[in-house]
């Protein structure tokens, strides 16, 4: 009869490297949800309006694809104060914009590029822009990471 496995109380963890850098600790496992959820729904809210013309497909994505995240921002901030969280570090809205603006400007040209060849052309993009999204997303989220200067952040005074 053998031994029931039970777990070594004298498990060694390794120490960290010099190879590991803060922007390897700056993606959180979420953001490989995250991306492919947004790129799902960025894609389905593009195929949804196939048929339009490229102008009505490109003011409705941006509309919401622009105007939602600051208002989700600000719900953000006001729940990292209350919890005392100001020092966290957080995602850039400017690049995070500037990076949907670029993914909205190529859905809109390969659209327009492919319409005359493919009768499906919308379709395709939203799969394509499913897909930039859901690959490039993580890749590109510790270069919009912000870290808030220990400065500028108000502490609360010690109470005598």
């Amino acid at each position: 009869m053998s031994k029931p496995l039970t777990p070594r109380t004298s498990a060694r963890t390794l120490p960290p490297t010099a190879t590991t850098s803060l922007r390897a600790h700056s993606r959180p496992k979420s953001v490989f949800v995250h991306y492919p959820a947004l790129g799902l729904l960025m894609g389905g809210l593009w195929a949804y309006n196939h048929g339009a013309s490229l102008w009505e497909h490109t003011e409705r994505l941006l509309l919401i694809a622009l105007f939602v995240p600051p208002l989700l921002e600000r719900l953000r901030i006001s729940r990292r104060r209350r919890l005392g969280r100001e020092s966290e570090p957080r995602v850039s809205l400017l690049r995070l914009t500037l990076l949907k603006l670029a993914v909205v400007a190529l859905a809109l040209v390969a659209t327009w590029l492919l319409r005359e060849e493919v009768a499906t052309a919308d379709y395709w993009t939203a799969a394509g822009m499913a897909l930039v999204v859901a690959a490039a997303g993580p890749a590109l989220h510790p270069y919009m990471i912000i870290r808030p200067n220990r400065s500028s952040v108000t502490l609360p005074l010690p109470r005598s």
